[in-house]
């Protein structure tokens, strides 16, 4: 015969709980097993919003680095049609400076 882990209430062959955490070596009464059952499950309400948060500094930079890319390559487009607009507009002014010069 084992006892609860919780109250040292004596059980016998075919009573007892196996504890949510630690396993079926550590055994509870019913009473006990609906206390750490309801303890467990508020943890893990408790735990579940910070699941995985060490783990998603990898993430986040590697997530940081791909709106850098984004930000960098949108950069460059803006450069590339603004160089090509002042030529366009710099090579109409000179073909208009050159007709009125004749």
């Amino acid at each position: 015969m084992k006892g609860c882990m919780e109250c040292g209430k004596k059980l016998g062959i075919l009573e007892g709980y196996r504890h949510p955490v630690m396993g079926k070596e550590h055994l509870l009464c019913s009473k006990c097993f609906v206390v750490v059952s309801e303890s467990v499950e508020r943890y893990r309400e408790f735990i579940t919003p910070y699941i995985g948060f060490f783990h998603m500094e990898s993430s986040t930079f590697d997530d940081l680095r791909k709106i850098e890319e984004n930000i960098v390559n949108k950069i460059m487009n803006l450069q590339n049609r603004i160089c090509a607009l002042s030529s366009h507009k710099t090579t109409q002014n000179a073909s208009k400076d050159l007709t009125t010069a004749y």
